[in-house]
């Protein structure tokens, strides 16, 4: 299933239950979370999930996040709105995504900024900027918007992979999880 389908399955779950919460966001927390804790309870990414009842959803959304996460090799994609939607839309759900990692990250009570690399911790402090990204004025639909955003997923995409390589030793040095196909 590609990220686009993910996505739009899981905004689908989202609005048909009344959920307040964008899904580029509920994926950025669960990715965060799972950065520390690859057994956490997916459904703790959820605002309202007491009234959600999205567990299997969820469930099904960590462990494909898992796996792409663990697949080094380019297999992580944080989910964003497809090419259809506008460069607006694209930017505000990218910075959704950035703040939910963050607070993923921070909800853990196991994560330590201080103790990752000089490296990981510019990344993450980039997503935390990026949690505020837009657009000037202008700029949308320009080719230049468009090559910007490209860039800023594909350096969230490699930063997220970073950092959870990083943090992998903190969750007890699993080893990598088999492919669910």
């Amino acid at each position: 299933m590609s990220s686009e389908t993910q996505y739009h399955a899981l905004q689908q779950a989202l609005e048909q239950r009344g959920a307040v919460q964008h899904p580029s966001e509920l994926h950025g927390t669960l990715c965060g979370m799972l950065c520390v804790h690859d057994d956490i309870d997916p459904a703790q990414a959820l605002d309202d999930r007491e009234e959600l009842n999205l567990d299997d959803a969820m469930s099904a959304l960590r462990e494909i996040t898992l796996e792409a996460l663990f697949d080094a090799e380019a297999g992580f994609t944080p989910l964003l709105p497809g090419d259809d939607a506008s460069i607006k839309e694209r930017v505000l759900a990218l910075g959704r995504w950035c703040s939910g990692f963050v607070y993923g990250l921070a909800s853990q009570a196991e994560f330590e900024l201080a103790g990752l690399s000089d490296e990981v911790q510019e990344i993450i402090r980039d997503l935390t900027e990026l949690g505020r990204v837009g657009l000037g004025e202008g700029e949308a639909g320009t080719e230049a918007a468009e090559s910007d955003y490209a860039e800023l997923v594909e350096y969230l995409r490699v930063g997220v992979q970073l950092i959870f390589l990083e943090l992998r030793p903190a969750r007890g040095d699993t080893p990598p999880r088999a492919r669910l196909h």
